[in-house]
C-alpha cells in the first residue's frame, strides 16, 4: 500500500565545509567531517543512496521495487536533492551535457536549480564568464586571469536561478542553498582555487580541457529570479520550475493549516519550521517521500517546504 515515507539524509565530507549551521538548526546529526552539503534525496546505488528505514531499504532498490509509487519513464531515480552551507568557495566548475557525460562515466548530465535560503550580507556566487570566443577563454585560463573571466554575482535571499548544462558555476562562502538536478555525477572542474585537499594531502583534480569543450561561449547564464506565490486554500505556493524529462519544484509555505495536491510522486523537504503532512511529522531539516497518486496533503503547522518532483518527457 502506497503511503509517506521519510527519507534520512546521505553525508558525504566537504574539504570547503566546516560551519555547525547544518547540523545545529537543521538537527543533521552525523560524525562526518567537515559537513558543507546533505543530499535529501540521492539515489546512486553503490555510491551515494539513501535510507527508507520504515521499508528498510535505500532509495534506489525503492524504486526498483516499487515502480508504481513513482511512475517514471527512467531506469533510476530522476531527480535529486541537496543543501549548502559552505564556509569556503565551492570549485569554479561545469556539468556536461548527456553526450559528453555518457563518453566521460557513463552517466547524464546534471543540470540543475537553487534557491538561496539565507546569504551573509557579501555572500555571492560565480556564475557565467565574460570570455567571447572559445580561444579568449582558453587564454584567460591559461594566464590565470581569473578577473576577467569570471563573473560573479550578490546572492539574493529567496532567489532562484537556472543553471543549464555547459554553465560555469560556483556557490560561494555562506551562501545557504537549496538545490535541485538531475539524479547524476559528473561534474568538471576549472578551476579549485590552488586548495590541497586534508584528506588526501594533495589538490583536487582539475579537467580544464574538458571544460574548455563543454563550457557555453558565448555566456548565455541568466541572473537571479524572484518569483511570486499564489495563495492556494492556505497555502502559498511558488511554481518555480516544471519541465518534463527535467524536473519539477515548487515551494509551499502553511503558518497553521492548509491543502495542497500534487498528483506525481514528491519529495517534500523542509527548510524551516515544523509541522505535519498527513499526520506525519516533520520539522527542519526531513524529507519525507509522497508516492505517485496519494492524493491531497494535509499540512499543519509552521513549515515551508519544497517539493521536488518529475514529469514523465512523454505523457
Amino acid at each position: 500500500m502506497k503511503k509517506i515515507v521519510k527519507i534520512l539524509p546521505y553525508y558525504e565530507p566537504r574539504m570547503w565545509g566546516g560551519g555547525e549551521r547544518l547540523q545545529k538548526e537543521f538537527h543533521y546529526e552525523t560524525d562526518v567531517k567537515p559537513l558543507g552539503e546533505v543530499y535529501n534525496v540521492v539515489a546512486l546505488q553503490g555510491h551515494a543512496d539513501c535510507v527508507v528505514p520504515e521499508l528498510n531499504t535505500t532509495l534506489s532498490r525503492l524504486y526498483v521495487d516499487k515502480p508504481d509509487w513513482f511512475q517514471c519513464d527512467t531506469a533510476q531515480l530522476p531527480v535529486r536533492v541537496n543543501i549548502l552551507d559552505p564556509m569556503e568557495k565551492l570549485s569554479i566548475q561545469i556539468h556536461p551535457d548527456d553526450t559528453f557525460a555518457q563518453k566521460y562515466n557513463g552517466g547524464r548530465g546534471k543540470p540543475e536549480a537553487w534557491v538561496i535560503l539565507d546569504t551573509s550580507e557579501d555572500g555571492e556566487i560565480q556564475f557565467g564568464h565574460y570570455a567571447k570566443t572559445r580561444e579568449e577563454f582558453i587564454e584567460k585560463t591559461e594566464k590565470k586571469d581569473w578577473t576577467g573571466l569570471l563573473r560573479y554575482r550578490k546572492a539574493v535571499k529567496d532567489g532562484f536561478i537556472d543553471i543549464p548544462s555547459g554553465t560555469l558555476h560556483a556557490i560561494g562562502k555562506g551562501v545557504l542553498t537549496y538545490n535541485i538536478s538531475r539524479n547524476a555525477d559528473c561534474t568538471l572542474r576549472l578551476y579549485d582555487y590552488d586548495r590541497v585537499d586534508p584528506s588526501t594531502g594533495k589538490k583536487r583534480n582539475i579537467q580544464p580541457e574538458a571544460v574548455f569543450e563543454n563550457v557555453n561561449v558565448p555566456d548565455t547564464s541568466t541572473g537571479f529570479v524572484l518569483y511570486p506565490s499564489s495563495r492556494e486554500l492556505g497555502v502559498d505556493v511558488t511554481r518555480y520550475w516544471d519541465q518534463p524529462g527535467l524536473y519539477t519544484l515548487i515551494r509551499l509555505q502553511v503558518k497553521d493549516t492548509g491543502r495542497f495536491r500534487h498528483d506525481r510522486f514528491a519529495f517534500y523537504t523542509c527548510v524551516d519550521g515544523e509541522g505535519e503532512i498527513n499526520g506525519i511529522p516533520i520539522r527542519k531539516g526531513e524529507t519525507v517521500l509522497a508516492p505517485d497518486g496519494i492524493g491531497w496533503l494535509e499540512l499543519k503547522g509552521n513549515l515551508d517546504l519544497f517539493l521536488a518532483s518529475y514529469g514523465n518527457e512523454k505523457m
